[in-house]
């Protein structure tokens, strides 16, 4: 079942919507479940709730990983804004270079404020009211586009907050700077992180269809490079949309517990 809460983050100065997956009878089983947390969460479960219509559709995938595989996971989808501004503020920890795209006024102060209320306020409520692990090993983090950028930013940051992380779509180029700066400081290299890109993903009418693909390879290597825990899918006919993210839920799901880990240099 998915149960929406509204949480109020004292530092954001709002409401979050929270929508969160677990079996109706977690209170009388002794069960504790991994914590996922996903971002832009209007598009994890449901069509009607998603910006484009289309979700990802996760819970089908959750409830395969217990069949199949007997991994609990509590999946805590995080609601993104509906303005393209404000969302861009709330995932941009680093500023973006207007030499792809002029973004207006975007500044990261919005999303160190996110982050505060995430890791204070958000986590925290989830750890109080539901029985999950607070094992790093057993918590995770994904994200899509900017969001994967967020899911990076955090995953990296909070050594002890997160074991594993999704990074799908990464738009990395447009902070390409910044964002290596800020992990060669920071960089958890006992993550595991699973990384998909499509082969001629575009979006937000970027001219150029080969940036996604070759900064995530760019990404990639950093991280073989640094001897870090990665797998990297390819999908040479994916689009930027959650109907093409869908595909590799599952793959990436089975990453965070199974052992095949790409480690190259």
């Amino acid at each position: 079942m998915v149960q929406t809460i509204k949480l109020f983050c004292p530092i954001l100065g709002c409401d979050v919507t929270i929508r969160v997956s677990i079996p109706k009878n977690y209170k009388s089983t002794n069960l504790v479940f991994d914590s996922l947390y996903m971002l832009d969460g209007q598009n994890i479960f449901n069509d009607k709730d998603a910006t484009f219509g289309r979700s990802m559709r996760l819970e089908k995938y959750l409830k395969l990983m217990k069949k199949h595989f007997n991994k609990n996971i509590c999946c805590i989808a995080i609601d993104s804004p509906k303005n393209d501004l404000e969302r861009l503020n709330l995932y941009s920890p680093f500023t973006l270079s207007k030499e792809l795209i002029d973004f207006g006024n975007q500044t990261p102060k919005k999303s160190y404020d996110f982050t505060y209320d995430l890791i204070n306020t958000i986590i925290p409520y989830i750890r109080q009211n539901y029985p999950v692990s607070k094992e790093p090993a057993n918590t995770f983090i994904h994200g899509s586009s900017l969001g994967a950028l967020y899911a990076v930013y955090a995953a990296n940051t909070y050594h002890e907050y997160f074991g594993g992380a999704g990074i799908f779509s990464l738009c990395n180029f447009l902070c390409k700077n910044d964002f290596y700066k800020y992990l060669d400081i920071h960089l958890n290299k006992n993550l595991k992180t699973y990384i998909y890109v499509g082969k001629y993903e575009v979006s937000d009418d970027l001219m150029d269809n080969s940036l996604y693909y070759n900064e995530t390879i760019n990404f990639k290597n950093y991280l073989a490079k640094n001897n870090c825990k990665h797998k990297l899918s390819i999908d040479i006919n994916g689009v930027h949309n959650e109907a093409t993210w869908e595909k590799h839920l599952l793959d990436f799901l089975s990453f965070m517990y199974f052992d095949d880990i790409e480690i190259t240099k």
